[in-house]
């Protein structure tokens, strides 16, 4: 079961939008119920203390009968980490993140840090926003990037130094050593369409940055 979490960061764009129609649920947080209020995207529920869902959205909610499930303004979670717990019950899969860039500092690393808990609980998660998918690889696995020519590869290692494959890119090599500390794996180049990305050893983030003239999640 695929499940969105629609965060309250940047407004997603149409083309974020669009994404939403192959999720069987939608999961707002909070605020980003407004981000839905004009579009044919109806949420499966708003989670959240509510503290910034305006009035015109919760009408909106109100008259679809849409559940909106309320928790303290004193709390341990985060609305987006409230969120993932939500989809959790529902049964989910694998999740989309929408919303998830932008806003303060600490709350778009929060919003990495969300995204890197929902990949070690063994789910298929990306984050998309700004023009570009974010997403976690640990070793013993494979990101193959069909389709991805031109587009702007960074692989970074997060919180331990990390040994990678890179197939199909600018700079290919086998046994690549990213180090924590380092800003080795940055803007590289996927050229070919049997690209993909092999971790050996730690976790990376990866970020892939589309052309402008292309939309892909991976």
């Amino acid at each position: 079961m695929k499940v969105a979490l629609v965060l309250n960061g940047d407004e997603p764009s149409g083309d974020d939008l669009k994404l939403l129609d192959a999720c069987d649920a939608i999961v707002c947080a909070d605020g980003a119920a407004e981000s839905l209020l004009k579009t044919n995207h109806v949420p499966t529920v708003i989670v959240g203390d509510l503290d910034s869902l305006k009035a015109d959205a919760y009408k909106w909610a109100d008259s679809l009968d849409i559940p909106i499930e309320r928790h303290p303004e004193k709390k341990d979670l985060t609305d987006g980490e409230l969120a993932f717990v939500k989809a959790q019950s529902l049964g989910a899969t694998s999740l989309l993140i929408l919303g998830g860039h932008g806003g303060r500092t600490a709350m778009f690393v929060a919003n990495l840090k969300l995204l890197r808990r929902i990949h070690d609980a063994g789910l298929d998660a990306s984050m998309v926003g700004r023009g570009e998918s974010l997403r976690f690889v640990s070793a013993g696995q494979e990101l193959p990037l069909p389709g991805r020519q031109g587009a702007t590869l960074n692989i970074l290692a997060m919180d331990g130094d990390a040994v990678v494959n890179l197939t199909g890119t600018s700079w290919d090599g086998a046994d690549v050593a990213l180090a924590r500390t380092s800003a080795r794996g940055e803007s590289n180049k996927i050229v070919s369409d049997g690209a993909r990305v092999t971790v050996r050893s730690g976790t990376v983030l990866c970020a892939i940055q589309r052309k402008r003239t292309e939309y892909h999640i991976i």
